[in-house]
């Protein structure tokens, strides 16, 4: 039987703040009155933006890149991904262990019913003032294996990334 080791967090800061950045900004095509009518009336959230839609990209191989540096073999990745994705998807999202999926809940729970190893990287990160979300990221390790190292470079590498206190939970992985 496996256990499911869940670590949590939220973003403090950016996590590239040494790292020049393109300006991402861009004016919208407004033209009249209407226009600007229905700009003014976007939900705008109060969660800070804290990253781009390309330093989101960097952040999620980084953390792919973990579990390969563990050496713990999971042959299935969820991932939540947000929309718009904004720009090209790195090539590493596009292996096939990794699915990517809007709502995790229903692939985690058929993994964890069959006894599959997996990984669930699922982040509410925001990378643009319309969005919404928290800046926080939860990632489950399903793992029949010993994973301490992998929990452990997880965290230290959410850390590095200005990552707050990481909140560790484990449980039993049955369904």
């Amino acid at each position: 039987m496996s256990k499911v080791i869940e670590l949590s967090s939220r973003l403090l800061r950016n996590p590239y703040p040494q790292t020049p950045k393109l300006c991402a900004a861009q004016t919208l095509p407004l033209k009249g009155e209407s226009d600007f009518l229905a700009i003014s009336q976007l939900p705008v959230g109060t969660t800070p933006v804290l990253l781009s839609f390309a330093e989101h990209y960097q952040l999620l191989v980084e953390l792919l890149e973990c579990l390969d540096q563990s050496g713990v073999l999971i042959e299935t990745i969820l991932m939540r991904m947000q929309m718009p994705a904004g720009g090209r998807m790195p090539k590493v999202f596009l292996h096939e262990r990794v699915l990517m999926l809007q709502d995790i809940q229903a692939e985690e729970y058929i993994l964890q019913r069959e006894g599959k190893p997996y990984l669930v990287i699922e982040d509410n990160l925001v990378r643009h003032p319309l969005e919404a979300g928290n800046n926080s990221i939860h990632i489950r390790i399903s793992a029949t294996e010993n994973c301490e190292k992998l929990v452990s470079l997880y965290s230290e590498k959410l850390l590095e990334l200005g990552f707050g206190s990481i909140e560790k939970m484990a449980r039993e992985g049955t369904a």
